[in-house]
C-alpha cells in the first residue's frame, strides 16, 4: 500500500495535476504568469511542497521566500530547496518584511489550522501588508470541516472576504473531495473528473485577492 501523499498514490496525483492547472490558470488570467520576474512569499511553507511548485513554474529560487514556525519544516525544506532560496523561521502574524515587498503572497491549508479569530485576522492583515499594490495573494484551503479532525476549522466565504475587507476577492471551488478521490481515483480517473464537475462535491476555495487600488 502507498503513502497518501506519494507520488504513487494516484488519488493524489489526480488532486496536484487539478489543482496545479486551476492554480496556473488563475495567475495567467491576473497577470502573473512571468513568474521569473516576481518576488514570491509563502506562509507556512512546510517542507517546501509550493516553494518547489513555483521553481518547477519557472519562479527565480532567489526571488522566492518560505516562512514556517516549525523550525524542523523550515530545516527540510531549506535541504530540499535550491539554496538561493530563502526559507525563515517566523510567524505569518509578524512578518519580518517590509511594506509593499512581494508580488505574489501565498497561503496553502494554514488558516484552517489557526483556531482563534485574532490569529486568523492577524495573519490575513501581515500577508495584504507586504503584498505589493500591482500584487496577488493566492489562497488555497478548506471551506468544510473535517469531523474527523476538530483542531482544522473551515474558512467560508463569508469569513474569508472579511478577513481581506477592503480587497478584490475572486474565489472558486476545487477540489474533489478527499475520500472520493481516494475511493474512486485507483479505478477511474474519468469518474473523478465526472464527481468534480459538482461544486457542493469540492472541499476547497481557490482564491485570488488583490487590493483596491
Amino acid at each position: 500500500m502507498t503513502d497518501r501523499y506519494s507520488h504513487f498514490d494516484a488519488a493524489h496525483v489526480y488532486t496536484l495535476q487539478k489543482r496545479e492547472h486551476r492554480v496556473l490558470r488563475r495567475l495567467q488570467r491576473f497577470g502573473m504568469a512571468d513568474l521569473k520576474s516576481h518576488k514570491i512569499l509563502e506562509v507556512g511553507c512546510g517542507n517546501g511542497f509550493w516553494l518547489s511548485e513555483f521553481v518547477k513554474w519557472g519562479a527565480d529560487p532567489a526571488k522566492i521566500t518560505g516562512i514556517d514556525i516549525d523550525q524542523e519544516r523550515v530545516d527540510e525544506a531549506r535541504r530540499r530547496m535550491p539554496a538561493s532560496l530563502n526559507v525563515d523561521c517566523a510567524s505569518g502574524a509578524s512578518l519580518p518584511y517590509p511594506d509593499d515587498s512581494f508580488d505574489i503572497v501565498l497561503q496553502s491549508t494554514v488558516f484552517t489550522s489557526l483556531l482563534d479569530p485574532h490569529m486568523r485576522q492577524q495573519v490575513a492583515s501581515e500577508m495584504r501588508r507586504v503584498v505589493s499594490g500591482h500584487g496577488l495573494i493566492l489562497w488555497y484551503d478548506f471551506h468544510v470541516n473535517n469531523p474527523k479532525n476538530p483542531r482544522v476549522r473551515r474558512v467560508g466565504q463569508r469569513e474569508l472576504r472579511q478577513l481581506f475587507s477592503g480587497c478584490e476577492v475572486c474565489l472558486e471551488r476545487i477540489t474533489l473531495a478527499p475520500p472520493l478521490a481516494r475511493f474512486f481515483a485507483p479505478w477511474s480517473l474519468t469518474l473523478c473528473a465526472f464527481l468534480e464537475r459538482f461544486p457542493f462535491l469540492r472541499t476547497h476555495y481557490l482564491a485570488t485577492i488583490r487590493k483596491i487600488r
